[in-house]
């Protein structure tokens, strides 16, 4: 197995303040402010990383509440329509290298009856290009790898903002931070998305989901429903697999071990679902209770704008919460490329990504429905023809579904 190299970053934690930035124009008004944003996770990096692109980028500055860089979740299947941003970006073949490309699978029913088995050539062809699955610390160190050396500053929370004339004052637990503009890039949490729409209301969806690293390898991507949970298994390639699962259970679970917990509650399935937790450790495993977020009433606010799981955050049943923060990411990046000034980019942002991404926000909450849906019902969803649902999935993940 492939030893991973582990970057602490600390030349970003030493650093708590930034170089002085270069002067940057906003609108009319000229100042001495770096662009900032709020969270350096995978949206936030990767949109620092589209603006590094020009030979001129503007400054700019991340912020994030944890004390050192790094991404929970194990891994992350990248759709083709992410692949595209990624290209954007200028990291794409990185991540091509890092990862692993996918191949035919199947979707089963709890007992291994196949429900449906997906064709590698076929579904390539319509999609635009193959799945992609790549650790999301691979992801996350490729991306930081072609930032500017010094913008991220760590364990700095963002609490907020208020805006003035010429600049936005970023809130922080410490001193507030000036700044030309603010994305916030800061989860489904996010406290920039609460100013932008105060009391934005949050429910439980039902079930946690646990992710998970398994160390080993020969498998195929696979997914098994049923009895209103779903165990889904990833082959990331170097004789590992990425894993997810979710059970019908209340939120805040008190279960000591997860990895036992899981043992438990899939008990019974066939395999690959006890061999790849067998081959997982229980410091591999991460557990989220997932939740139903509203869409804020609005992204912008003049030079304030909200990206990713701030903007729009989504059940994770079609795979596409990454994948849109990336196509957020490389949009903006190019729109604050061409625009006159960076509210001009963040009003065109908006108009141009809000309906896409409330559109898959909806899918992926009727995908979880189908799956939680009584097992006749997954029986009869073989009647779609397989043509028909590779056209389905193309104007969610494919290539087609990039904006450019």
């Amino acid at each position: 197995m492939r030893r991973r190299r582990r970057r602490r970053h600390r030349h970003d934690r030493r650093r708590r303040r930034p170089r002085p930035a270069r002067r940057l124009r906003a609108g009319a008004v000229v100042v001495d402010v770096p662009f900032v944003i709020a969270g350096a996770g995978i949206a936030g990096l990767a949109l620092a990383a589209g603006l590094q692109r020009t030979e001129t980028a503007m400054p700019y500055l991340l912020l994030d509440e944890r004390p050192e860089l790094g991404s929970a979740g194990g891994a992350i299947t990248l759709w083709p329509n992410a692949m595209v941003a990624l290209d954007e970006i200028g990291v794409g073949d990185d991540v091509r290298r890092a990862g692993h490309a996918l191949g035919a699978g199947t979707i089963r029913t709890r007992t291994g009856r196949v429900l449906r088995s997906l064709d590698l050539e076929r579904s390539a062809a319509v999609l635009g290009g193959p799945l992609v699955a790549v650790r999301r610390g691979d992801l996350v160190e490729i991306l930081h790898d072609r930032i500017k050396p010094g913008s991220v500053r760590l364990g700095v929370a963002v609490r907020g903002y208020r805006q003035d004339e010429d600049v936005v004052q970023v809130v922080t637990d410490g001193d507030p931070v000036a700044a030309v503009a603010l994305v916030g890039a800061d989860g489904y949490r996010s406290e920039v998305a609460r100013v932008l729409d105060p009391g934005l209301p949050e429910r439980y969806a039902g079930f946690p989901a646990w992710r998970g690293i398994a160390d080993t390898g020969g498998l195929e991507p696979v997914q098994l429903w049923g009895s209103r949970q779903e165990f889904g298994v990833v082959p990331l390639g170097d004789g590992a697999a990425y894993w997810f699962a979710t059970v019908r259970e209340p939120a805040g679970g008190t279960a000591e071990s997860e990895l036992a917990h899981l043992r438990t509650a899939f008990s019974g399935w066939p395999n690959p679902v006890q061999q790849v937790l067998d081959a997982t450790a229980p410091a591999a495993v991460s557990r989220n209770d997932v939740m139903d977020r509203a869409l804020p009433r609005r992204w912008t606010d003049g030079r304030v704008v909200v990206i990713g799981d701030a903007a729009h955050a989504m059940r994770p049943h079609l795979g596409q919460g990454g994948c849109q923060a990336l196509i957020d990411a490389a949009v903006l990046a190019r729109l604050l490329r061409q625009a006159d000034s960076p509210a001009a980019a963040f009003t065109a942002f908006e108009k141009m990504r809000r309906a896409p991404a409330r559109r898959v926000v909806s899918l992926s909450r009727a995908a979880g429905r189908a799956i939680d849906a009584p097992a006749g019902l997954h029986r009869v969803s073989q009647l779609l023809p397989d043509p028909l649902m590779l056209r389905t999935l193309a104007k969610i993940g494919g290539t087609g579904a990039y904006p450019w």
